[in-house]
């Protein structure tokens, strides 16, 4: 060690002659102890007092998110757990670690399966040139979306995720993981209806339902067609749905806009998920009772709630002209609209198929003598083929 006074820099470089490498290190790194760490004391008469002013000592240089805080707050609920498993595929930090390990084991399980239902196959290019899009969109900043997904498929009474106001919600604890559990099977089941190859499946098309014309996800148009599927399986009237199927669909390619101007009308999250609901319910209702689209679109331009979507939009001014590049979102809405005209679709019902929701069908029973060969083989969506059985 050096005894010698350092009163400069020159002095320190001097002082340092002779003195081993070894022996420079371990003084430097013995000096890191003389570091200060400044601790704020917070005076608090109960956990609720501590808990605010943790919130308001961690703001102070960045703003947590709102969505964030307001889970970080409810973080003991089923909700706020359920959510987070699910946004984590079931890694990362455990929120659920004070559950028992069989039940850990099982919320892992299950909100690994619902991550890659909801974001498999994953969009590797933009302008997106596939239509094998996942049904939830890119899995960016997906925490918001799932804890409304979870509260929605479970009926939960919470503000959703849109609203810029600082929420505390009365979310009970769950104190032994049943609870999570249970949430995280609800949703999954009811994802169920919408993608995967299980026989309920009726393999939703994610571009059709829940994509705009440019190819952004939109979470509204996905909370609200779950509503309204849940309405079509407790109402007994999927078949009706898979009778008039493929023109339902039709209407919502060729109107792929309304989605985004209810959105634009009655504001975001719950504001206009009922609409969007009602829309969709307003729509199957007039098909399954025989109506034209003409017909429908006669209907919306007289209902006062919908009537703005039979004004015609002004005409669009593209930026830009001769020699300039398209933009990524048009490059996506011109290979959307061409590739949705020729997509593969079900032998049984005539709608569109997506890749994560197919069964081979045999056109000929196998009970009634088919064979399996490929002249008797036949795509289908899931639910038109476990249906026709």
């Amino acid at each position: 060690m050096v005894d010698k006074a350092i009163g400069s820099y020159k002095d320190y470089i001097e002082a340092q002659e002779g003195v081993p490498k070894e022996s420079k290190i371990s003084e430097r790194a013995l000096n890191l102890s003389d570091c200060n760490i400044v601790a704020q004391w917070v005076p608090t008469t109960d956990a609720k007092s501590a808990e605010d002013s943790f919130f308001k000592i961690n703001q102070a240089a960045t703003p947590i998110d709102p969505t964030e805080r307001r889970i970080l707050r409810a973080r003991e609920s089923a909700s706020a757990i359920a959510a987070r498993a699910i946004t984590n595929a079931g890694s990362g930090h455990k929120y659920w670690s004070k559950f028992g390990k069989l039940i850990q084991a099982e919320i892992e399980e299950v909100a690994k399966a619902i991550n890659e239902e909801l974001y498999l196959p994953p969009i590797s290019s933009t302008p997106i040139n596939t239509l094998d899009v996942p049904v939830a969109g890119r899995g960016y900043n997906a925490l918001p979306f799932v804890f409304d997904l979870v509260n929605e498929i479970n009926e939960v009474a919470a503000k959703d995720t849109s609203t810029k106001k600082d929420i505390t919600d009365k979310l009970p604890a769950d104190p032994d993981g049943q609870l999570t559990l249970d949430y995280l099977k609800k949703v999954r089941q009811q994802l169920t209806l919408i993608t995967t190859d299980t026989p309920r499946s009726l393999g939703l098309h994610p571009v059709v339902y829940f994509y705009t014309r440019s190819g952004a996800f939109k979470s509204e148009a996905f909370l609200a067609t779950v509503r309204f599927i849940n309405y079509l399986d407790k109402e007994q009237k999927l078949k009706d749905f898979q009778r008039v199927r493929a023109n339902f669909e039709d209407y919502l390619v060729s109107h792929k806009e309304a989605a985004a101007l209810i959105v634009h009308k009655y504001g975001t999250g719950e504001r206009s998920i009922p609409w969007l609901y009602l829309y969709l319910k307003n729509l199957f209702e007039k098909l399954v009772a025989g109506a034209t689209h003409s017909q429908f679109d006669q209907v919306i331009a007289k209902d006062p709630n919908f009537a703005f979507l039979s004004v015609p939009p002004p005409p669009k001014t593209i930026p830009g002209g001769r020699g300039k590049a398209f933009s990524a979102g048009t490059k996506t809405a011109a290979y959307f609209a061409q590739a949705l005209q020729s997509a593969i679709k079900c032998a049984l019902c005539n709608a569109r198929l997506h890749k994560n929701s197919m069964h081979i069908d045999h056109k000929m029973p196998q009970r009634d003598g088919g064979h399996a060969g490929l002249s008797n083989a036949q795509v289908t969506h899931p639910y038109c083929d476990s249906s026709k059985r």
